[in-house]
């Protein structure tokens, strides 16, 4: 690894902090153009505890501005992921399309992959945050009748919100003790915590409506249905006593369809076989109707990011739960972030 020090001249070393910083979003957010402030250039620290397929990233800020590049507008709005930001100290502001966001101590952010790529953000002091990036089929998976806003941002008034902070920093304190079994048990605690802080805010659910119900229903008709062969709509309607359409207008109720549930459950079974069992990657693909395992892979690292084989190789064995460091408030490091553990 080599050090950068504060004995380098003062252009050098702010290019090179801008460029760093750009690394650090790029591998481990998103990625962003990096302006950091001629006032006050202060070095900050990056470090990184994942939890599977989980990307959660611990950020000390400086004074900065963050905005997407051009080049970078396709890949961003293409993210099939779930950004969720906790802060901890300081403040953001975050511009979109959709509202202006400032977060600060306690507040917690949630934004589908297409919004983080439409605005910019400013830290005009310093900032710590967590963030926590996970794939969207991995919190459709977590509860039915979810509906995944755009951007919604929540104070510290509410106790989900709390909740989530709490355990989230027992996470990030335990996890280089944690046992694979324990690690797997935060992962789906986090995602539950995501869910349900998501799905109390009711955002555009009519909770009078009967559809809300049926959504729960066909999920879990779904579920049970997956290994038997491909999930029919009309075998659906019929079993629920409804028109295709009221099946329709169900998924359409959380901005879902029939198609990406089925998805979504069946790579959260797909996961669960290659981390809890020993069955090739062509017999779980059979198991679970695909074609064959070259169906399943193309779509397993669609969403995850890595094949089915690597996947069970990075994170079937207890390889423990090491916090990384980027750089520290010290020493500005000049290697890419490090792997998820």
């Amino acid at each position: 690894m080599t050090l950068h020090t504060a004995d380098q001249t003062p252009g050098q070393q702010l290019d090179e902090r801008e460029d760093m910083w750009e690394r650090a979003m790029r591998e481990r957010l998103s990625p962003m153009g990096i302006r950091l402030s001629r006032d006050d250039c202060g070095a900050g620290g990056v470090q990184s505890a994942d939890l599977a397929d989980l990307v959660l990233t611990d950020w000390d800020c400086p004074p900065m501005d963050g905005y997407v590049q051009r080049s970078s507008l396709q890949a961003v709005s293409d993210q099939d992921v779930i950004f969720v930001l906790a802060g901890y100290g300081g403040e953001e502001r975050l511009s979109s399309a959709w509202n202006d966001t400032v977060v600060d101590r306690g507040t917690l952010l949630i934004m589908s992959g297409g919004a983080s790529g439409r605005g910019s953000f400013s830290v005009p002091h310093r900032m710590r945050k967590r963030t926590l990036v996970l794939p969207r089929p991995a919190l459709m998976a977590a509860g039915s009748g979810l509906r995944i806003p755009q951007s919604l941002a929540l104070g510290p008034d509410r106790p989900l919100v709390n909740i989530f902070h709490t355990f989230l920093d027992q996470v990030w304190t335990g996890l280089p003790d944690m046992a694979a079994a324990e690690r797997e048990a935060a992962r789906t605690a986090l995602i539950a915590l995501i869910a349900g802080i998501v799905r109390s805010d009711g955002v555009g659910v009519n909770e009078q409506s009967a559809l809300p119900a049926l959504r729960a229903q066909l999920d879990r008709s779904i579920a049970e249905r997956l290994k038997d062969g491909p999930v029919r709509l009309e075998e659906l309607a019929a079993e629920h006593r409804v028109s295709t359409r009221t099946i329709h207008r169900a998924f359409a109720l959380t901005g879902d369809t029939m198609k990406s549930v089925v998805r979504a459950q069946r790579l959260a079974a797909v996961r669960q076989d290659l981390l809890n069992t020993n069955l090739t990657i062509a017999r779980i693909a059979h198991r679970w109707n695909y074609y064959d395992a070259s169906h399943l892979g193309r779509e397993f690292r669609e969403v995850f990011g890595l094949s089915a084989g690597e996947y069970r190789e990075n994170y079937a064995s207890d390889t423990g739960g090491e916090i990384r460091s980027a750089f520290d408030h010290s020493v500005l490091a000049a290697s890419t972030v490090g792997e998820a553990s």
